[in-house]
């Protein structure tokens, strides 16, 4: 080229050739600088991305680079399904209260971790302490009432059994009076009969027997006494006999007389008053006994009150328990072990029913991923799965399925099924992850994953042709799985890559493969 350049063979004139030659000499620096920054890209960018802008050639001449390669061969893989889901903790509750009160004090701020049964709020509780004195007051009331009642019971029960037992006896007793009566006038009026008019002679006689024998033992006895043969003592003794024999003579005089003369008016009269006056405290002692049993039912009564008591002491101690759970809405604890996440209420504020005051979260992390319906077949509760977080610079966890939704959503026909995540994830609620769940096998072109490397977003690989030279080929992969990856697109069986040197060649070095 400077041949036909050299100015000594041209004719034009110096003037001309000088421009000529200047533009050659900045045309020649252009190239030079041009060649620099392509050597400069290689050596920055490495033997392997040089690969994208070397022809490969002068390579094949080049001395055989020693690396290992693997011939590509069809495996039977696992089938995988990565679904999206959100981290969220397996006890969440937005805590209130039940009461309308104001806010005391609230003893716990965000980000606090809390035990089960730990005191959280407090509330204005003074209205709920006078209803409990009320309540027991009540309930003591009522017990004495009770006591009252019992008593009173106890009192008319026994007064009844008295007045009862009394009555009959008084019924027994009249109507044997009434008997007896009966009894008296039948007599009265049937009069003496043979038998007792006989008696009355017999006695008559005896009596005079008896007065005639004292009559001639006393007139001895004088005789005796006047002589001084007896004691005075004996002599009266003697004279007592005989006033007695007298008088005994004198009262069978006057029973023969009476019977011998029959039942007077007067006495049939009188007998017969006598009938009608046990007849009526027969009368008189039954209308008792039934006031007696009238007084057994006012018992009744007594006992019924007993219960009426009882059931208002059950009263009582429900109203006392209502108010002392109404006194422990006024200190708001913990449901579970956590933390707390919002804090929404401070003291001074109106607490109501269901308005929530602090919300906590607690219990194991989980993932909720949303899977399909057409592989939910496929996911088994206990099963472990990968789990994986962007947010955890790439991490990878296992995780295992706790809980299957068993209702999905009919618009999307997916499920959620919960992922338990291991203690010390890192994970938090709110994080977005993916989990991958194993659908079936499937024939798969897996390569090491060494073997495989990504540029500007492609996958490319290097092929190793019969005549040893390496190829740069762009391929398709899937999720790495176990240090392989599978090949989608770009590869067949039976083709051998390079699975250990590709920093080392470019496309179309030439290699020496080391088989395995």
């Amino acid at each position: 080229m400077e041949s036909h350049l050299d100015p000594a063979s041209e004719t034009l004139p110096s003037r001309v050739w000088a421009p000529r030659r200047h533009h050659w000499w900045i045309a020649i620096a252009i190239l030079m600088a041009c060649a620099s920054v392509v050597l400069w890209w290689n050596m920055r960018s490495g033997n392997r991305q040089g690969a994208f802008t070397n022809s490969g050639e002068g390579l094949t001449n080049a001395p055989a680079i020693r690396v290992r390669t693997q011939s590509v061969t069809s495996r039977i893989a696992p089938e995988w399904l990565t679904v999206t889901g959100t981290v969220r903790p397996e006890l969440e509750a937005s805590i209130g209260g039940k009461v309308l009160g104001r806010v005391q004090s609230v003893l716990v701020r965000e980000g606090e971790s809390v035990r089960r049964g730990q005191t959280l709020v407090l509330l204005d509780a003074r209205d709920l302490d006078a209803s409990i004195a009320q309540a027991s007051a009540n309930l003591r009331a009522s017990s004495v009432g009770y006591s009252n009642a019992e008593v009173a019971a106890r009192m008319e029960a026994s007064l009844s059994s008295s007045r009862i037992a009394e009555a009959r006896a008084k019924i027994a007793q009249s109507e044997a009076a009434l008997e007896a009566a009966n009894a008296k006038l039948e007599l009265v009026q049937a009069g003496p009969r043979r038998q007792e008019r006989e008696q009355a002679t017999l006695a008559v006689t005896q009596a005079r027997s008896n007065l005639t024998l004292a009559d001639s033992n006393l007139k001895r006895m004088t005789s005796l006494y006047r002589d001084g043969a007896i004691s005075a003592q004996q002599y009266d003794q003697y004279r007592s006999q005989f006033e007695v024999a007298r008088a005994q003579y004198e009262t069978a005089q006057q029973g023969q007389s009476i019977t011998d003369e029959g039942s007077r008016t007067e006495e049939i009269r009188a007998a017969q008053q006598a009938v009608g006056q046990a007849r009526a405290a027969v009368q008189e002692a039954r209308a008792g006994l039934k006031s007696a049993e009238a007084s057994a039912m006012q018992a009744e009564v007594r006992r019924q009150e007993i219960q009426g008591a009882k059931a208002q002491i059950g009263q009582s101690q429900a109203g006392l328990t209502m108010a002392r759970v109404a006194r422990s809405y006024a200190i708001i604890a913990a449901p579970f072990a956590g933390v707390v996440t919002g804090r929404l209420a401070d003291p001074g504020a109106m607490a109501s029913p269901g308005v929530p005051l602090l919300k906590v979260q607690g219990g194991a992390l989980r993932l909720e991923a949303v899977v399909p319906e057409s592989v939910l077949v496929t996911v088994r509760k206990g099963e472990t799965v990968p789990v994986h977080f962007d947010a955890l610079r790439n991490r990878s966890l296992t995780g295992r399925v706790v809980e299957i939704a068993p209702q999905g959503d009919a618009a999307s026909h997916t499920f959620i099924v919960k992922v338990a995540l291991p203690p010390g994830s890192g994970a938090a609620p709110g994080m977005f992850g993916r989990a991958r769940f194993r659908t079936g096998s499937e024939s798969q072109l897996l390569v090491p994953a060494s073997a495989a490397f990504r540029r500007d977003g492609l996958d490319y690989v290097f092929v190793v042709d019969r005549s040893g030279i390496a190829r740069l080929r762009m391929i398709t992969v899937g999720a790495e799985v176990n240090r392989n990856v599978p090949v989608l697109s770009g590869l067949k069986p039976g083709e051998r890559l390079v699975i250990d040197g590709i920093n080392r060649i470019v496309d179309g070095s030439r290699v020496a493969a080391e088989t395995r």
